[in-house]
């Protein structure tokens, strides 16, 4: 167990970071496959490598997770995706090497598969109060695709995945691993003055991840709460160039009403 601590301590500041990419995932064998209704999940066989593989209760835990996953997505974008998905869950040790990245996954751009690495203790989501292993910002990622269209900016493409998730990075309490929730993380940068505008998170391609997911996620889902979530689908596929326009032509209100209304409603909240 305490081996275990010390490798999750190891990446816990950047779990779950890597979203969509078109890097290409080494999906050699050997391979568990295993079955649900509408997810695939593709495991390593014990004793595979030096980190753990799933058990087959573990393999249970994550089909299920991923299935009500499903159904979480669709009921909040109000969308219908119903499969199937293909997830690929590579061992902590040879993730970085197969797929990029030990600290997450991705999930690829046919909209069907995900790839993501296995650790052997879940982290517990406060959001929505819920053990996880793989979570929710990939498959948003695959239900989006499948339902409203390619991804054309970060500012949506992130935003939705963001917004549903509610969570950017993790921490250590107790020997236990947790997720850090968007809103928590959004307050601490409003008292460091680092609040960035609606303006900024769409039009400035530098902000680093961890000012950026946390912030296009919160306003995402403010977004969702003031304007109805059907309205704000229009926009998902829409390019950058044509947000401003077409958020009036949807919405009835302009870009810059927008934020400053959402400008005002964070400075409430401090």
């Amino acid at each position: 167990m305490d081996n275990m601590i010390n490798l999750i301590k190891t990446f816990s500041g950047v779990f779950l970071v890597l979203a969509l990419i078109s890097w290409k995932a080494d999906k050699s064998g050997p391979w568990v496959t295993t079955k649900g209704n509408r997810i695939t999940l593709h495991t390593r066989p014990l004793n595979h490598s030096k980190t753990p593989s799933p058990d087959s209760l573990v393999i249970k835990q994550i089909i299920s997770e991923q299935e009500e996953v499903i159904d979480y997505v669709n009921q909040k974008l109000k969308t219908n995706f119903n499969g199937p998905v293909e997830i690929f869950l590579y061992n902590y040790d040879e993730a970085k090497e197969k797929i990029g990245t030990n600290g997450g996954g991705f999930a690829s751009m046919n909209g069907r598969q995900l790839f993501f690495t296995f650790y052997a203790q879940p982290v517990f989501n406060t959001l929505r109060n819920r053990e996880e292993y793989v979570g929710v910002h990939e498959m948003v990622h695959i239900v989006t695709l499948n339902t409203l269209g390619n991804i054309t900016t970060s500012f949506f493409g992130e935003g939705y995945a963001n917004a549903l998730d509610g969570n950017y990075g993790s921490r250590i309490e107790n020997n236990r691993m947790f997720r850090q929730r968007n809103d928590s993380t959004v307050a601490r940068m409003k008292l460091r003055g680092r609040l960035l505008t609606p303006s900024e998170l769409l039009y400035n391609d530098s902000i680093p991840p961890r000012a950026f997911y946390p912030q296009i996620g919160c306003l995402v889902s403010w977004l969702f709460d003031t304007y109805g979530v059907e309205k704000i689908n229009r926009l998902y596929p829409v390019k950058r160039k044509n947000i401003e326009a077409q958020f009036l032509e949807v919405t009835g209100e302009s870009f810059v009403e927008m934020e400053r209304k959402y400008m005002e409603y964070q400075i409430i909240r401090q």
